[in-house]
């Protein structure tokens, strides 16, 4: 590890804070950005790395993260927080949201305030920010690999033991807008400072238009957990898309949604700065191909990286946010468009200030890319890190 204090970084194309890609230096003191200056400009004194024309980005945040080789979040340890967010940096992203799963709901509890307690730096790794809950408020028809038996109704003594037991720690909270008490509870979590998804939901189009209305601020996994589009009856997916309001996840990695329709959507200028990556990486991510069993105890198959039910059911996200970057940038995205959508994109969604941007007063989480988007130096909290993967 190399500590970057006093150091100015020149020589190389920053993805500033305004989304441009232009040569800049970037000086950190105290483990934060201190200056960003046009050109190879900087302070007399400090010592100079010249990058030599790579590129330099923000952290990759990832919003919705389950687990990684091997290890699940809703154990709820430090050991395997530790494990995921080593894994996690070691891939370009330098901050996640721990994405639970839908179990019995006193197990959950459990779960979500051992969560609570692990906020912040992990070990070596990438820091947690705090929790997703990705069930159990979610549609029975559109659940995906929840299970059924513990799915239930966002009632007003759910949310109040929910929200005693993750405090400031929920992040975001993913809910079927059509749900009995949906309403309600959407009014209940803004008003606590959790954002809303809509996800895993089978609602209309004005149902989904009228939970925006109420506060949903988010889409989970756009497309995926959510009827196809149908030209007489829309369905969440085009509400979610026509309001400004709603930033949108996408899993881009080539399976859960296609490649074209990932270029499609950040070519689309009224998009730009509203759609974010996430991985949805499950505890099978990062294992070999062949035959493994899921945390919960569901048989899964990996073949070129990609996680399959018995069934041929996709099971969950096996790649990394930096590798959206790179599919969208293979299917004609702008480079600074797509590494916004790591970066700049999630870190306003969750309305964080100190991270997501290369501006004065953030955090030095950066990434050293090439050309072709590989990382040649991954630096958090201005510190120069080295994880396997």
């Amino acid at each position: 590890m190399q500590n970057l204090d006093g150091v100015v970084l020149v020589g190389a194309r920053v993805l500033r804070s305004d989304g441009r890609l232009e040569p800049a230096s970037i000086e950190i003191e105290d483990g934060r950005i201190a200056r960003v200056v046009e050109g190879a400009e900087a302070t007399a004194g400090r010592i100079r790395y010249d990058l030599a024309g790579r590129i330099v980005a923000p952290g990759m945040i990832d919003t919705h993260v389950h687990g990684r080789l091997g290890h699940h979040v809703m154990s709820a340890t430090r050991a395997s927080v530790d494990v995921i967010g080593r894994a996690l940096l070691a891939h370009g992203t330098t901050s996640f949201v721990a994405a639970t799963a839908t179990v019995e709901y006193g197990r959950l509890l459990g779960a979500v305030t051992g969560l609570a307690g692990l906020v912040g730096p992990v070990k070596a790794g990438a820091e947690l920010l705090g929790i997703h809950l990705e069930g159990p408020f979610l549609s029975p028809v559109r659940r995906g690999v929840h299970p059924l038996e513990h799915l239930v109704a966002p009632t007003p003594e759910r949310l109040d033991a929910l929200l005693e037991a993750a405090g400031a720690a929920l992040r975001i909270c993913t809910l079927a807008p059509e749900l009995d008490g949906a309403s309600e509870a959407i009014k209940r979590l803004v008003a606590a400072g959790v954002r809303v998804a809509a996800g895993h939901t089978d609602a209309s189009y004005a149902r989904t238009a009228e939970a925006v209305a109420e506060g949903v601020t988010r889409a989970t996994h756009l497309f995926n957990g959510m009827p196809p589009v149908h030209h007489r009856k829309p369905g969440p997916v085009p509400a979610l898309l026509a309001d400004p309001r709603v930033r949108v996840e996408l899993v881009a990695d080539g399976v859960h949604v296609a490649p074209e329709l990932v270029g499609v959507l950040l070519r689309a200028p009224d998009l730009r700065g509203r759609v974010m990556f996430v991985s949805d990486g499950t505890d099978v991510a990062g294992l070999a191909d062949g035959p493994h069993r899921r945390w919960e105890g569901t048989p899964v198959v990996i073949r070129g990286g990609a996680a399959t039910t018995l069934a041929g059911a996709v099971a969950g996200g096996t790649g990394t946010v930096l590798d959206g970057v790179r599919l969208a940038v293979d299917q004609g995205v702008p480079v600074e468009v797509a590494l916004a959508a790591g970066s700049h994109v999630p870190a306003d969604s969750l309305g964080l200030t100190d991270r997501g941007r290369i501006a004065p007063g953030q955090w030095a989480d950066l990434l050293v890319l090439t050309e072709t988007l590989d990382i040649e130096t991954t630096i958090l909290h201005g510190v120069v890190r080295r994880e396997e993967s």
